[in-house]
């Protein structure tokens, strides 16, 4: 019986994935196209991601991505942030040209192998979700002067927004990372661009 219910189980959690994924395709290929605002560039940078390897701007070249801040031991709403960002990590599956970046806010204690570890909590495929630590002057100045999120009045400070970014280093979107509703059109938008970047 037991056996059934974790085959039920495994088969419920595969056609979910299914699901996703060719919600994307979907609406990459037959979403309503609109104008999405342009918001600022993002500037180059140079962290290290969760392997101990260099992380600067130019390794998102040519890809649509999105970037939030957060830090591993944040009590508040950082879980949330992370399980949003899971999930669009995995409805985007399919889609090879897309990215997401998780930046710590606390490098001092985010160190590269408790990033991995973070990761790996919630099914991080590390080829397409970056999670990254460096000098907290540089994260700072990449939040708040690039990004143009955040303060830097706190020990550790951070937004609750995602960033969305195309293939030309662009901000198109900010978007509230613990609310639905703004998860899902910041899901059509990655899509739209998507689209855009193929005609």
């Amino acid at each position: 019986m037991r056996k059934k219910i974790y085959s039920l189980i495994i088969l419920a959690v595969f056609l979910f994935f299914s699901a996703s994924a060719l919600m994307v395709l979907i609406y990459v290929k037959h979403g309503k196209q609109r104008d999405l605002p342009v918001f600022n560039d993002v500037k180059d940078f140079h962290l290290t991601s969760s392997e101990g390897k260099p992380f600067a701007l130019s390794d998102l070249n040519g890809r649509v991505w999105v970037a939030d801040f957060v830090f591993t031991s944040c009590g508040g709403i950082c879980p949330l942030m992370t399980k949003n960002m899971a999930s669009l990590h995995r409805s985007f599956a399919l889609e090879k040209n897309v990215s997401f970046i998780s930046i710590s806010v606390n490098p001092d204690y985010d160190t590269p192998a408790i990033l991995e570890e973070y990761g790996q909590r919630f099914h991080a495929d590390f080829d397409r979700w970056h999670f990254l630590t460096g000098k907290i002057e540089e994260i700072k100045d990449l939040a708040v002067k690039s990004f143009k999120l955040g303060s830097v009045e706190e020990p550790v400070f951070h937004s609750a927004y995602f960033v969305l970014v195309d293939r030309k280093q662009q901000i198109r979107g900010y978007y509230d990372g613990t609310n639905d509703g703004e998860i899902q059109k910041l899901f059509k938008d990655m899509a739209l661009l998507l689209k855009s970047s193929k005609r």
